[in-house]
């Protein structure tokens, strides 16, 4: 048991932190988070509706805070992996934790181009067994990955899907949030530019990559999801660069290979293509 908190405790610690997310810690007692991003959060969540934690082994990427982790939490997963490499906000999610008494796991030291070796303690039922594994090892796969806020972040967008399809079981779902272009039919991705002054859409140089919106559609198929149409919704920002910006979440499928042209499936079995990938036939 970890020590208890008193609600003036709380709120003298929340106001020592910087903090991203908004999360309710008590009644009445919520971390400040960023007021500009409630209405992006509440269309993730409208998206999330289309699936069902209860039950479930929920891999959270990119954690922050812990916001998504510890919701999921609450809609009833029975596990929740919170991941993420940027260990100065590890502190306001221990935090967190504690006062809400959350059985999340962290592994705050996982890049999201590395799942399926970081996660492997989680995702084996005996690592003894010498390659090649056989099927029943991956049962422990998980049914939800959320990928929120990510991918535009990341030099190596596709590579970073291809990773959490391994390491979701077939018939799982991945929540998807991300900055796109809203107002083009090519399927396209616009580079930002080297980190700097030649930004071209964000002066931001964490972004890399905006894709419009057919082009994500396509990455997704081309790395074994189904995007459920239902479940996309999306909110404009702008113009950035001449485009039309805006943020986009959906839920995708994580399809078998009956659904995939063969000879897609068989290249993305090659180990540099998806590592992880395990065949449907084993």
């Amino acid at each position: 048991m970890g020590r208890h908190w008193t609600n003036e405790e709380i709120l003298q610690e929340i106001k020592k932190r910087a903090w991203y997310h908004k999360i309710q810690l008590r009644p009445g007692i919520v971390t400040p988070g960023i007021e500009q991003l409630v209405d992006l959060w509440n269309m993730t969540r409208q998206s999330r509706g289309h699936i069902s934690y209860a039950g479930k082994r929920v891999l959270d990427l990119a954690s922050f805070d812990g916001m998504w982790s510890f919701e999921a939490e609450k809609l009833g997963a029975s596990l929740v992996v919170a991941t993420d490499c940027l260990h100065l906000l590890y502190s306001n999610f221990e935090f967190c934790k504690n006062i809400l008494q959350s059985k999340v796991v962290p592994f705050y030291n996982i890049t999201p181009y590395k799942l399926w070796e970081g996660l492997q303690v989680l995702l084996m039922d005996d690592v003894t067994v010498p390659l090649p594994f056989p099927k029943q090892i991956y049962y422990n796969k998980f049914d939800v990955v959320q990928h929120l806020g990510l991918l535009y972040h990341l030099r190596d967008p596709m590579w970073t899907l291809s990773q959490s399809r391994s390491v979701l079981k077939t018939g799982g779902h991945l929540l998807l949030e991300t900055a796109c272009i809203l107002d083009m039919n090519q399927s396209m991705m616009v580079y930002n530019g080297p980190p700097g002054k030649q930004n071209r859409l964000y002066s931001d140089i964490t972004t890399w990559w905006l894709p419009t919106v057919p082009c994500l559609m396509e990455m997704l198929r081309g790395t074994m999801f189904e995007p459920i149409p239902e479940s996309i919704r999306t909110i404009p920002s702008g113009s950035l660069g001449g485009y039309e910006g805006g943020r986009i979440s959906l839920v995708a499928r994580a399809i078998p290979a009956s659904e995939m042209d063969r000879e897609a499936y068989a290249e993305l079995l090659r180990i540099y293509r998806n590592p992880g990938l395990v065949p449907d036939y084993l």
